[in-house]
């Protein structure tokens, strides 16, 4: 017998050059045909998840991760927005203003979509060199929203998964509360 198997439709938002491309790269599996970049200005992607026993036991969770593409991306998030159930919002440590406008992205995709689950990633952790984003300033954005984040990598892989995990737990466990 098959486990049982949910989709959820999954954001992927943040400034050009943060890193949201390198982050699903990394993680994602099955991608789905290209040509989705040319004519919707998404790239789309699936992410597998096996939730842990506490949440569903034998349930997989594919992610349909939507990395959408500047300079596409504000204005038409609110188009890619509909029928999202979680966002994973990407901000560059390297360049300090890309946590900031992390906040006008959420606000859209909350407008739109509902206060769906987020998580944050401060991408580009490994440039310790040229940091300009340090772990409290992301706590102090973070904490504002009641949102969790992970220091990530793409080059090293650092926190990939496990970002992507919590944001899947937190998913199954918003729609749980929904019905």
């Amino acid at each position: 017998m098959e486990a049982d198997r949910s989709k959820a439709k999954v954001l992927v938002a943040g400034d050009r050059g943060v890193g949201k491309r390198s982050l699903v790269r990394r993680t994602a599996i099955d991608p789905i045909d290209d040509r989705y970049v040319d004519t919707m200005g998404a790239k789309v992607s699936k992410k597998e998840i096996i939730l842990p026993v506490r949440l569903r036991d034998g349930t997989y969770l594919d992610m349909i991760l939507w990395t959408v593409q500047e300079p596409a991306l504000r204005g038409r998030v609110r188009a890619f927005a509909h029928g999202s159930v979680g966002m994973l919002a990407v901000c560059d440590t390297t360049r300090r203003e890309t946590i900031g406008h992390l906040g006008d992205f959420i606000r859209i995709v909350y407008e739109v979509a509902g206060e769906i689950p987020i998580i944050v990633a401060a991408n580009k952790w490994d440039l310790e060199d040229q940091r300009q984003i340090l772990e409290a300033d992301i706590r102090h954005f973070t904490d504002s929203r009641d949102t969790e984040w992970f220091l990530t990598s793409a080059v090293t892989g650092q926190n990939i998964d496990s970002a992507f995990q919590a944001l899947g737990e937190r998913i199954v466990e918003f729609r749980r509360a929904m019905f």
